[in-house]
């Protein structure tokens, strides 16, 4: 059941989405034929410490088809609360206008249990559930987040939950996504937030790793990609593959014939999603790329609209 979000002074739920000027330019990712692979960077700084270093690699990936971004579902995301505290407007309003202080955050409209925001051309609504998230959400993504094992435990608990989803038709799924992520980092210091699973992974995150990830990325002018799609472990299999990539219209990336989930490779994963997701025109076709794992030959599998992406060693059997 959906009641009153904020206390008094405010409206009873809101949305307040962000709009981001994406600053990241990957037009000289793509040299000729060519690639240095400075955009190892992309992936969190937490992550490369201990990471080992790029040089240069020659990459290619075989043209593939890729569905819509007008095809893709509504975007949304649930936040996890400990307690069914009322939102203090003033608080959220403050804390967007000093995370995000270039951006215009607009009070569009009320309906019954939530409130309707606007910033840049999306809309978002927000609306409070004093109840936890449906079990067959949370299940599944609590056992199959490889970052954060005891998110299970972490959430069993919680009493509440907020939803925010995009409230009107929308262009542009990257930026409807940044907007509706520099909103939810907004909300998460202000409220009794756990934790924030994006539906359209679905990828699950700890409520400080959510605002620490979309400020590092943002600040860098780079995609917070961890917190849109996720990377699973399919163990029958013995393959690392994406969740998410489909909701921008991309290819998901399958990574087969691994002994593990090696962390190394999850960041590789994700360093590849990120380029291909920053690519804006046709991707060359039939060559390789460096990894970890040394080289591997990129093809594809799938129909129109639902290609993988498959990385496989190039070494001659």
């Amino acid at each position: 059941m959906a009641r009153r979000l904020f206390t008094p002074g405010g409206v009873e739920c809101g949305v307040c989405p962000s709009a981001m000027r994406s600053r990241a330019n990957h037009a000289d990712f793509w040299e000729g034929h060519d690639l240095e692979w400075r955009a190892f960077r992309a992936v969190r700084r937490a992550h490369l410490a201990s990471r080992w270093h790029l040089s240069r690699a020659i990459v290619s990936i075989r043209t593939m088809s890729v569905a819509s971004h007008n095809e893709a579902k509504k975007v949304g995301a649930v936040i996890y609360l400990s307690t069914n505290r009322p939102l203090h407007l003033p608080d959220f309003l403050a804390e967007f206008h000093q995370s995000w202080p270039h951006l215009l955050l607009q009070k569009t409209g009320k309906e019954p249990h939530r409130a309707l925001f606007r910033v840049g051309k999306s809309d978002f609504a927000l609306e409070l559930h004093h109840a936890p998230v449906p079990q067959e959400v949370t299940g599944p993504v609590v056992h199959s987040t490889l970052r954060w094992p005891t998110a299970g435990a972490a959430l069993a608990g919680h009493q509440a939950h907020l939803s925010v989803t995009e409230s009107a038709e929308n262009s542009g799924v990257l930026s409807l996504a940044c907007d509706l992520t520099k909103a939810i980092a907004a909300l998460l210091p202000v409220t009794d937030s756990l934790a924030v699973c994006w539906l359209n992974g679905p990828a699950l995150n700890s409520s400080q790793n959510f605002v620490e990830t979309a400020r590092e990325m943002f600040g860098t002018g780079l995609y917070p990609l961890a917190l849109w799609v996720a990377v699973r472990w399919d163990g029958q299999a013995g393959a690392l593959h994406t969740k998410g990539m489909a909701q921008f219209g991309a290819p998901e990336i399958c990574l087969p014939k691994q002994p593990n989930a090696d962390a190394l490779m999850v960041d590789y994963l994700f360093h590849v999603a990120q380029s291909v997701l920053t690519l804006h025109h046709s991707i060359p076709d039939g060559k390789t790329m460096d990894s970890p794992q040394g080289k591997l030959k990129i093809g594809k599998s799938g129909a129109p609209g639902r290609r993988t992406l498959i990385l496989e060693s190039a070494r001659p059997v």
